[in-house]
């Protein structure tokens, strides 16, 4: 009966596996106050949250990515402000930074007014840019989608890269 028990227990805790993995997509900086979600899929490459700043990094991994040397990441940085008036200037800095890189070129057409698109070179490839800010009490939310430009991309992946993007921004929209 022993050996009865612990099969079933097994096969419990093997078909709950995807529920608790899926479980797994809400997280939080800055003790709590700033608070979002991302697809199951993406795995975290990197955290900080402790200090200042704070971020969380994803890979979102694009099977066109395999072997060219190229990623495509999502990160969420907070960085906390003295004074809430300095979000602006910083914000400024950080586009001013975007705008010098090579191969710099905003995307226009259907783009939401709160967020910066653009493409640019990294290295010989061009990328895809899609970045956001906002303030939320003293906390400066930095939310940048980066993805390479490749051939082998296909619609569906990108219009779910696109989806999680926007998942993430619109978690972290102050409300």
């Amino acid at each position: 009966m022993r050996k009865s028990a612990l099969a079933t227990l097994a096969t419990i805790l093997l078909a709950a596996g995807p529920a608790f993995a899926q479980s797994t997509v809400e997280f939080s900086l800055d003790q709590g106050i700033i608070k979002f979600s991302a697809p199951p899929a993406w795995p975290v490459i990197m955290q900080k949250t402790e200090g200042d700043p704070q971020f969380v990094a994803f890979q979102v991994k694009d099977p066109a990515d395999a072997g060219s040397g190229e990623a495509t990441r999502v990160t969420v940085e907070t960085r906390l402000l003295n004074d809430s008036s300095n979000f602006q200037p910083m914000v400024n800095r950080d586009v001013d930074k975007a705008k010098q890189m090579p191969g710099y070129e905003q995307k226009t057409e259907g783009v939401d007014a709160t967020t910066l698109r653009y493409f640019a070179n990294s290295g010989k490839t061009k990328y895809e840019y899609r970045e956001t800010w906002y303030l939320n009490s003293h906390l400066l939310v930095h939310v940048r989608c980066a993805r390479p430009m490749l051939d082998k991309t296909t619609a569906q992946w990108t219009a779910d890269y696109e989806k999680g993007c926007s998942q993430i921004m619109q978690s972290l929209k102050p409300r």
